[in-house]
């Protein structure tokens, strides 16, 4: 299912304050497949997101050198280690399943890392919690194969790995 229209975009999902800070919550039932929204922002290289701080986990490896310092509303999805949305090649963040209306949508941070820098604890209190949010390759290997067989992986991701 693909909106198009950026007021109807807006109209599935709120921002709002939770657990771990800002959150984007659905605010309906969301089938799966659905774009929520895309991931856009300035454009950094690696070098540049090390002067960012704090601002530095706002920002998305686009490519090997290149990252994005995403706006709202996508810098507010938060990680989940059992995301129920994914980033797709063109920076568009889509439900995987049915997401119901009230459940935050978040995706896998590590479905975009490659750059052996930046890590996180994670606190998402899925069953099966990874603990530290980090690079694609270092995810246990079958989380990897069920991504790469899934197409939750950025593509740069693929190539380096020559996958």
């Amino acid at each position: 299912m693909y909106i198009s229209c950026e007021k109807e975009l807006r109209s599935i999902y709120s921002i709002q304050e939770g657990l771990h800070g800002k959150s984007v919550v659905a605010t309906r039932d969301i089938p799966p497949q659905t774009i929520l929204m895309r991931a856009s922002g300035e454009l950094l290289t690696f070098e540049a997101t090390r002067f960012l701080g704090e601002q530095e986990a706002y920002t998305v490896q686009v490519a090997v050198n290149k990252y994005i310092l995403c706006r709202p509303p996508f810098r507010f999805v938060n990680h989940s280690c059992n995301p129920n949305a994914a980033l797709d090649a063109d920076l568009f963040l889509y439900s995987l399943r049915l997401i119901k209306s009230g459940e935050e949508i978040t995706w896998d941070y590590s479905s975009s890392m490659l750059e052996r820098s930046w890590t996180m604890n994670c606190t998402c209190g899925a069953p099966h919690c990874r603990k530290l949010i980090t690079d694609f390759d270092l995810l246990p290997v079958e989380i990897q194969q069920r991504y790469i067989r899934n197409g939750w992986v950025m593509p740069f991701i693929l190539r380096a790995l020559g996958k």
